[in-house]
């Protein structure tokens, strides 16, 4: 059943010959035969091995084996090859827009669940600013750095008037953020106010069910430094399908559910991971699924991102060339109860590793 969830979860539309065991194309042009899914041991050996959650290229790459010959239309038939299927990973185009330099955070981290964050330590961090219905402005999401051009958010922020976005921020109550460590007084560069000159929303996103709940904002060129502002990590291939227990969400939004107040200042949390089987049970009763392209955080100790944190990123230590260990933002904070923690119900945030293609395929350098 899951190999046919694979391949058929969308609508098909194809054509596929009456006659049994009709020769085809397969997609590595190998000739093969229509027939049944269940019959063709290649496809099934391949699905078998498949790790999930099931990146998306696989799912595509999976779905073109559908037999199309022009005729009638049997969705349960596929081009079997005829030998072992190898799947050669394709590397997006636009792959080396992605700074190389990314993910590096503040050497002097303090990381403790739902403290103040460090000066500096997560200087991909980015906030929104929206005109409101009485024409002031108010930051009211959340964004990370992802090029010097990019802000990565969920789709159900790019709704309203945005009129900027603020990188290099952390507390909003101060025009130079500073901080003492070890009696020494460290001070970041003045925050940059870029302007947006693009808003790009996932075409598919529903505000019904928050799927697709992803979005870029192309914005005036950001400065980097090495201190206060600099770009966070996309997962790389090898990265998509890694498991991990724990993730980092940080944040300016609510911290407290019933006054609705919200932080002036960088807030940071630490979330255990919560299975997709226990998410789609605590939210089954709101009619909401979770699905692949989702995943879920907290809903322990009260520790959840909340409203004003959505569009953050969700972070996770990774090392990369076996020394380095970066950020690599894994998900988009994109919705969870109003009453932020509530326990047994974790948050739900944007699968990263599941859009990159489409992340790569909407940025121009």
């Amino acid at each position: 059943m899951l190999l046919r969830t694979i391949i058929f979860c969308f609508p098909l539309f194809l054509s596929v010959s009456s006659q049994w065991r009709e020769q085809c194309r397969t997609p590595d042009r190998r000739i093969g035969v229509c027939v049944s899914l269940y019959e063709c041991t290649p496809i099934l050996d391949f699905a078998g091995k498949i790790k999930r959650p099931v990146p998306q290229e696989i799912m595509q790459y999976l779905r073109s084996f559908s037999c199309q010959t022009g005729q009638s239309s049997n969705i349960d038939k596929v081009c079997c090859p005829p030998g072992p299927i190898v799947f050669q990973q394709q590397t997006n185009e636009n792959q080396d827009i992605l700074p190389k330099n990314c993910g590096y955070f503040s050497s002097n981290n303090r990381i403790v669940n739902g403290e103040d964050a460090a000066l500096n330590e997560f200087p991909w961090m980015a906030l929104i600013k929206y005109r409101t219905s009485r024409g002031r402005s108010k930051f009211l999401c959340g964004g990370s750095i992802i090029h010097k051009n990019y802000i990565l958010t969920a789709a159900h922020c790019l709704t309203g008037e945005i009129i900027s976005v603020r990188v290099g921020e952390h507390d909003l109550r101060t025009e130079i953020d500073c901080e003492v460590v070890n009696k020494t007084r460290k001070c970041s560069p003045p925050v940059q106010e870029v302007s947006v000159e693009k808003i790009i929303a996932h075409p598919d996103f529903s505000r019904q069910n928050l799927r697709n709940d992803i979005g870029l904002i192309r914005v005036s060129t950001i400065h980097f430094n090495e201190e206060n502002i600099r770009p966070i990590c996309l997962p790389q291939d090898d990265e998509k399908t890694k498991l991990f227990d724990a993730v980092y969400v940080a944040g300016w939004g609510v911290i407290d559910s019933v006054t609705r107040v919200s932080s002036n200042v960088l807030q940071k949390v630490r979330l255990p991971i919560a299975s997709k089987a226990n998410c789609s049970a605590a939210y089954r009763e709101n009619n909401i699924q979770i699905i692949d392209s989702q995943l879920c955080a907290g809903g322990v100790d009260e520790r959840d991102s909340c409203s004003g944190d959505s569009g953050g990123p969700m972070m996770v230590p990774t090392i990369r060339e076996q020394i380095n260990i970066v950020f690599v933002q894994q998900g988009v904070v994109s919705f969870g109860m109003t009453f932020c923690g509530t326990p047994g119900f974790p948050g739900v945030y944007t699968r990263v590793s599941y859009f990159m293609d489409w992340i790569l395929d909407n940025m121009r350098p």
